[in-house]
């Protein structure tokens, strides 16, 4: 018998996706805060954070 090779949770496109959109909605509000309160440090910090939650997408699993 052969084993398949086990898998992490992470690797997962449903858990992934769920993850990413969390992050992009932390990202979003921290960016809208920055915006209207003129705190541009914490535009930056939500733009960055909404490139992060972008790459954590389902697309990025890589099989080997």
């Amino acid at each position: 018998m052969t084993r398949g090779r086990r898998q992490g949770w992470f690797s997962s496109p449903r858990v992934r996706r769920v993850l990413a959109r969390i992050v992009v909605v932390i990202g979003l509000v921290l960016g809208l805060i920055g915006l209207l309160t003129a705190r541009w440090g914490l535009l930056f910090a939500g733009i960055l954070i909404i490139g992060l939650g972008a790459a954590m997408g389902p697309a990025r699993i890589r099989r080997g």
